[in-house]
């Protein structure tokens, strides 16, 4: 059975369960599951562990995660960005660079973040977007999160581009909330690309197309309403399909693993 990292650069649209599911079809693996959740509007790295290597899909998820994340001025959304209903928009607003470049430079540090409520963060049991959806007050408590950098990339008249190296259980939907008090203007993310999960980057990912065209797949990810949605970074998505011989891939160590066990950690590439 083939086993090892699989770093697939998720696309937008679709859940990071529905990628793993894509990836047990195109591999014809029983067992895999993704390391870390990337909202359905995001795309970037997502590290899917397959075979055996699911058994350290807990230790990925620990890793440090840089992003590069589009704000933009006037709408503020329910959700944090923009798959959400505006709750609040106001024509014409915006900020400066320095304004925004200090607000950014504010968040580098350790503090307390509210998650937010369209999360997969429990109350009483029952996911808070669940609750939320029901239109139910969500009273989260805060979350101790490290933002390592924070620095402004490029900003308009409507929007700005940001670049964010953060600990595990941060939210980047969060900070529309944040940033916005901070600038006095309605924000929401508009556009959201991880680009690194702890020794796996951007440079090593590869398309679901690429893959399928790699191994011969002609089958497209399917997006099921009864498919769970798995948005909890903590737990990994599972797909099981029925035992296939393994496909033909190479291997390498990964080096970079520092809170991963000491044993033997393999890329697939594919």
């Amino acid at each position: 059975m083939t086993a090892g990292v699989l770093v697939v650069d998720k696309p937008r649209g679709i859940t990071s369960f529905d990628a793993v599911q894509a990836v047990g079809r195109i591999l014809k693996e029983r067992k895999c599951g993704h390391a870390g959740t990337l909202d359905p509007m995001a795309t970037g790295v997502l590290p899917v562990c397959v075979g055996a290597a699911t058994k350290i899909a807990g230790y990925l998820t620990e890793e440090e995660k840089e992003y590069e994340a589009t704000f933009a001025f006037g709408v503020a959304t329910d959700t944090g960005d923009a798959m959400g209903k505006p709750v609040e928009e106001r024509s014409g607003a915006t900020a400066t660079e320095c304004d925004v470049s200090e607000a950014l430079a504010a968040l580098v540090g350790t503090f307390e973040q509210v998650p937010p409520a369209y999360s997969a963060v429990k109350v009483g049991g029952v996911r808070s977007y669940t609750l939320a959806r029901k239109g139910m007050e969500v009273p989260l408590a805060a979350r101790r999160v490290t933002v390592r950098e924070a620095r402004l990339l490029s900003i308009g008249p409507d929007r700005f581009r940001a670049f964010l190296a953060v600990s595990k259980g941060f939210y980047v939907r969060s900070l529309p909330r944040d940033l916005g008090a901070r600038l006095g203007v309605p924000l929401t993310v508009s556009e959201l690309r991880r680009t690194r999960v702890g020794a796996f980057r951007a440079e090593q990912a590869v398309t679901l197309d690429a893959l399928r065209e790699r191994h011969g797949d002609s089958t497209r990810p399917r997006c099921s309403s009864r498919s769970p949605m798995r948005s909890d970074g903590s737990r990994a998505g599972r797909c099981r399909r029925r035992r296939s011989p393994r496909c033909a891939t190479d291997g390498f160590r990964v080096r970079g693993w520092s809170s991963a066990p000491r044993r033997s950690g393999r890329i697939l590439r594919c």
